[in-house]
């Protein structure tokens, strides 16, 4: 979108949150302000805007507009999250439509990645456990899938043609299938003063799909977070810290999986041998959206799982 677009844009979403305001509060707005910005990233298409209004200081509503024409995912999000209301999960509450995308609540908290890196080592599974405990919410709400296979499940994850681990075709036999966010990394986590957690970016939100690959993302993409020079180090290093090391990460991990395992009546072992579906489905996703995976952990993290067939069972041992 050129700059003339982008401000036309921007005028327009702001002068609809004004209207929104008049008509929710009641009066002519006072005391507005607006924060805007469009998330860095390396995506060729579906950039977004956000536009947050605050009243006297106190943020009360953001819009998500779509900036490329082709993007129908923030539609998408907005009917997800409409259809919501039954879900018993802190998150963003849709409150208006606009000519191209829509208006939700504010959500009052920090980046997760933000919130761990400023904890100490020995908070980490306290933070993940946290974590996992808001998956696990999701994840036990709404009926029991009827009928749906895990093998056929998948299938919409992986790109075609894909050969899996045996030890991760075997687990995934008998997966677990429930609600899933489908975008659970630590990015799309927010924790407020008092530690409550919130999940926002619901336009890949499943009724049904695979719950595994939710705290997978969630908890082995943290260790981004506990490494920051994982950048200068290498995957395979970084691979080593978290599948066989002994180190505070790993122990927070541990304590997050086990945890998660216990909430949803599943073992470790099941949750961990998918890696390699959710490896596959973020690089076809992100692939999807116009951008590179290169410099990302997924395509080396799937190789050294694929040739080691890790067991989680027990610090450092393959």
């Amino acid at each position: 979108m050129n700059t003339d677009a982008y401000r036309e844009c921007l005028s327009r979403t702001e002068e609809s949150m004004l209207a929104l305001h008049r008509r929710l509060d009641g009066a002519e707005p006072t005391g507005i302000t607006f924060r805007t910005w469009v998330p860095r990233s390396e995506r060729k298409q579906r950039q977004r805007l956000f536009v947050e209004t605050a009243v006297r200081g106190e943020p009360r509503y953001v819009a998500k507009v779509p900036l490329d024409p082709q993007d129908d995912m923030v539609d998408r999000e907005w009917e997800l999250l409409s259809g919501l209301g039954g879900l018993d999960l802190p998150r963003p509450r849709p409150v208006g439509r606009l000519d191209r995308g829509f208006v939700m609540s504010h959500v009052p908290a920090t980046d997760f990645p933000a919130f761990m890196a400023a904890a100490r080592p020995e908070e980490w599974p306290a933070v993940l456990c946290a974590g996992v405990e808001l998956a696990a919410r999701l994840h036990r709400q709404g009926p029991r899938p009827v009928g749906a296979v895990p093998g056929e499940v998948a299938a919409a994850y992986l790109p075609a043609g894909v050969r899996l681990p045996a030890v991760t075709l075997e687990r995934l036999e008998r997966a677990r299938l429930a609600p899933t966010h489908g975008d659970l990394g630590p990015w799309n986590l927010r924790v407020d003063r008092a530690g409550r957690m919130s999940l926002i970016d619901w336009e890949d939100y499943r009724p049904v799909g695979l719950p595994a690959l939710d705290v997978l993302n969630l908890v082995v993409t943290a260790a981004l977070i506990a490494f920051p020079d994982y950048p200068d180090r290498g995957f395979d290093w970084l691979y080593e810290r978290v599948f066989h090391g002994e180190n505070a990460f790993r122990t927070a991990a541990d304590r997050a999986f086990r945890h998660y395992a216990r909430l949803t009546g599943q073992d470790v072992e099941s949750v961990v041998a998918l890696t390699p579906v959710l490896c596959h489905w973020m690089i076809r996703r992100i692939e999807d959206q116009g951008r590179p995976t290169g410099h990302l952990f997924f395509r080396p993290f799937t190789e050294r799982f694929e040739a080691e067939t890790p067991r989680w069972s027990g610090v450092g041992r393959g």
